[in-house]
């Protein structure tokens, strides 16, 4: 069996596969071309380009080809916990350490997310494992680990759609679509593989925008409404004593989205609610906090986009405000849109006292927008802590994994 692109999962699946007594191996293909002559079956991932040479020759050879959530979804097989699995074009990792923080009210709690592989004890959280991707392969390891911490229950975001191997499936959205595989796909069709390899018993969750006939639906017109502070589930009102600081529009579909998640398997609507008293936000998803007597507003994560630097903006008034804006090219995979973020800070630059741009890629527009510039993101944080002063506004949005 050959399994593609082991930058992106494959060698922890081989490795598996090899355990299971099959014969398995990883092979790099975007530096090497390999002939797949003498393999039987050929796993790849859902974002590699049909044009790949090695991808190529397997479908002129005629061999089969299954997607790495497919075997992930195999090779996983039972569990002695609950499983949640959660894609989505946007809000997987909120939605995912909300839903988290809900169920470790009740349970012992794993979560794997772009901010690591975390245990959960009454909505506080501890770093078991950092520096694993939310590609596919990487479930075998959130599993193994939860397991070996006899969690009651692995909340788990993945890239590009579900394994297969969950009890409730959450698609977030599949708003703002984007082409995958050599444009070749649209990312949708990738994450709506959740619905097609999960188990008839399983629990699907989904955001309205998606127009799935989904057992429990969230946002708009759904089963699950975020109101501000409070949460309408099917016809009833059920009040949400949130942290004055959050940013609710930032986290409104993420709130609802887990709420849905957690009935769905039967935890009691009110013990949801009360799951998130006082929550402030997640450090990284436009939090607020104090630093040195300056106001941080933070949203630098793997999922940011240049509406999400824009709202940022949008929420620091009252005083001199500090950006810190760009992409840690070294930590994610897609990154941000340059020329629409070059625009932007263009037409707010005024209200801008100071500027440090992040990243390779924005350090030639520097001069012209009269910033400073930074490798990465705390480097870009050190630069702007020199320029900020107790009661300015400092702004954090740079693309990264924290």
């Amino acid at each position: 069996m050959a399994v593609l692109d082991s930058i992106h999962g494959a060698d922890i699946i081989a490795s598996r596969l090899r355990e299971l007594g099959i014969d398995a191996e990883a092979l790099e293909v975007y530096h090497n071309s390999h002939s797949m002559e003498g393999y039987s079956l050929v796993v790849a991932p859902v974002h590699l380009s049909p044009q790949n040479r090695s991808l190529s020759d397997a479908r002129r050879l005629g061999k089969r080809i299954i997607s790495h959530h497919r075997a992930v979804g195999l090779i996983l097989g039972e569990r002695e916990f609950r499983a949640f699995e959660i894609t989505g074009t946007r809000g997987k990792t909120t939605t995912a350490l909300l839903l988290a923080l809900i169920l470790s009210h009740e349970m012992r709690v794993v979560s794997h997310t772009t901010s690591g592989i975390e245990l959960w004890n009454r909505g506080k959280r501890s770093l078991i494992r950092s520096g694993l991707s939310i590609t596919p392969g990487n479930l075998i390891a959130a599993h193994q680990i939860a397991s070996e911490e006899r969690a009651d229950a692995l909340v788990s975001e993945v890239s590009l759609g579900g394994t297969g191997a969950f009890d409730v499936g959450v698609i977030t959205s599949l708003a703002g679509d984007y082409l995958i595989a050599g444009s070749s796909m649209w990312a949708s069709t990738a994450k709506l593989q959740m619905l097609s390899l999960s188990d008839p018993a399983a629990r699907i969750v989904a955001n309205t925008d998606t127009r799935l006939s989904a057992d429990i639906t969230f946002g708009d017109g759904g089963d699950v409404r975020f109101c501000g502070r409070s949460v309408m589930i099917r016809g009833e009102s059920y009040p949400l004593s949130l942290g004055e600081a959050l940013d609710l529009p930032a986290y409104s579909d993420g709130i609802a989205g887990a709420l849905a998640a957690a009935i769905s398997i039967g935890v009691d609507v009110q013990n949801a609610a009360d799951a998130l008293e006082g929550f402030e936000g997640f450090k990284g998803r436009m939090s607020r906090y104090q630093l040195d007597g300056v106001s941080v507003i933070d949203n630098s994560n793997s999922g940011l986009k240049v509406s999400g630097i824009e709202r940022a903006l949008d929420l620091a008034s009252g005083g001199r405000i500090c950006l810190v804006a760009g992409e840690d090219a070294e930590s994610v995979c897609e990154g941000l849109d340059i020329d629409a973020l070059v625009r932007m800070i263009e037409s707010r630059r005024e209200e801008i006292d100071e500027l440090v741009l992040v990243g390779m890629r924005l350090e030639p527009h520097a001069p012209r927008l009269r910033g400073y510039t930074a490798r990465n993101f705390q480097e870009g944080l050190e630069v702007a802590r020199r320029h900020a002063s107790s009661g300015d506004h400092l702004v954090l949005c740079v693309k990264c994994f924290r």
